[in-house]
């Protein structure tokens, strides 16, 4: 015998693995996701701090939201993570935003651009190169991974 119906919003409170969180309800869709990847990679080591900005952006509305969807992160999470990144703390910031039981992997080529690799915690991954700064690399990474993982998951249901 089979109970009521649970909302989404019911199993979103009630979960609490990252990718479960992920897969509930997204304002950004894969295209986008990987067009601020794009658009990290591509950004001048000056324009660091433009880059994160706004990947929180993108964190801080899904947060607000209470959906746990692209970030997985509390809005007080998200507003600290900001709060090192308005400090210059660009590394960290990006390093913080990586979900705790993921896998990541950074370099710094000899051409001095960067690196990332980034594994979600359901074994999804993506890689970002070429990028300016380690903290655009690491987002862009994230962003990428996130975006296929939402699309697997389609593929998948």
């Amino acid at each position: 015998m089979q109970g009521k119906p649970v909302s989404i919003d019911a199993r979103i409170k009630s979960q609490r693995s990252w990718r479960n969180l992920l897969r509930a309800r997204l304002a950004a869709q894969p295209v986008d996701l990987d067009l601020l990847a794009d658009k990290c990679e591509a950004l001048p080591f000056e324009r660091q701090g433009w880059g994160l900005a706004q990947v929180l952006h993108l964190f801080r509305e899904d947060a607000a939201e209470g959906s746990g969807g692209t970030a997985a992160r509390t809005a007080p999470e998200v507003m600290w993570i900001g709060l090192l990144a308005d400090s210059g703390a660009y590394e960290s910031a990006a390093l913080a935003l990586l979900p705790a039981d993921g896998t990541y992997t950074f370099a710094r080529l000899g051409d001095g651009t960067h690196l990332a690799q980034v594994v979600l915690p359901g074994g999804v991954g993506a890689y970002s190169r070429g990028a300016a700064a380690l903290s655009l690399a690491i987002v862009a990474a994230l962003l990428r991974a996130t975006a296929r993982e939402m699309v697997e998951h389609r593929y998948r249901a």
